[in-house]
């Protein structure tokens, strides 16, 4: 769920970076293969759908520090059954940079807000290709 949630955020920033508006491309998202509870239940965007945690400042539902700490439980489950869980470790490390910067309380859609729309990305997120090599490296059971 916080893979797939990341992964709708990710769209949509890029998509309103692109100059899209992110009602539409729900829409669109929702009518194809990209339909998933993050897209058409749990919208991350704001007033994209009423009565989520997105249209309410992301002050209800299932905190930020939750889902980091079920996707350490799958992502150490892994390494225990020697599985790979790359997915699971990037977004680990999403949830993780935006509970240390003290949304650890706020629902876990606020990614959205906190990794995605910041005003200076650079500034707000790991370096991206660094942070991929050293987290594919953690995941790696060679």
């Amino acid at each position: 769920l916080g893979i797939s949630m990341t992964a709708v955020s990710e769209a949509m920033s890029l998509a309103k970076r692109l100059g899209m508006e992110a009602q539409p491309l729900t829409d669109i998202v929702n009518s194809s293969s990209g339909r998933c509870w993050s897209s058409d239940t749990y919208h991350p965007v704001p007033n994209v759908m009423e009565n989520v945690p997105s249209s309410n400042g992301y002050d209800i539902g299932f905190s930020c520090d939750l889902m980091l700490k079920d996707l350490e439980i799958a992502i150490n489950e892994a390494k225990r059954v020697e599985a790979q869980a790359p997915l699971g470790l990037l977004a680990a490390a999403l949830f993780k940079s935006m509970s240390e910067k003290g949304a650890g309380k706020k629902d876990f859609s606020g990614i959205y807000q906190y990794y995605y729309q910041k005003e200076d990305l650079k500034k707000q997120r790991p370096d991206s290709e660094n942070d991929t090599k050293d987290l594919a490296s953690e995941g790696s059971t060679s």
